[in-house]
């Protein structure tokens, strides 16, 4: 009888500990929750008017944010010094509301930094700038 509650208290011991292991938030599982994916939502409804999607990845602990501009004449002339003016402000709003504290106590993971990473409609990158914690 004891060996038997030993084992179960072991056994009971091992899944909790595996659970917790496995239950860690990581960059990669927030950006896959929904909750992650309704505000990723939010943003591209206010540039998809333009043709403009936004993705979030992980690279890392960096949060990187995708820009892709529409395959057009309007957006296939912007150069990079066109792109800091759009993701300056931005990267800017993020570091003075303190995104990177705000998400390590929100979603519970530490960011090294956010980049924003703008490509063109054909895939080619054109602007990458980050704020770092």
């Amino acid at each position: 009888m004891k060996k038997r509650l030993m084992a179960l208290l072991t056994a009971v011991v091992m899944v909790f500990a595996l659970a917790a292991c496995g239950g860690k938030a990581t960059l990669d599982s927030v950006l896959s929750s929904t909750e992650w994916k309704d505000e990723l939502q939010t943003w591209n409804d206010q540039v998809s008017s333009l043709g403009i999607s936004l993705d979030t990845v992980a690279d890392g602990n960096t949060l990187v944010f995708e820009w892709h501009l529409p395959d057009n004449d309007a957006f296939n002339v912007l150069s990079g010094d066109d792109c800091a003016s759009m993701i300056t402000p931005f990267l800017d709003t993020l570091e003075g509301a303190d995104f990177i504290a705000v998400f390590k106590q929100s979603y519970k993971v530490s960011l090294d930094a956010v980049r924003c990473t703008v490509f063109k409609g054909d895939g080619t990158e054109i602007y990458r700038d980050e704020i770092k914690k």
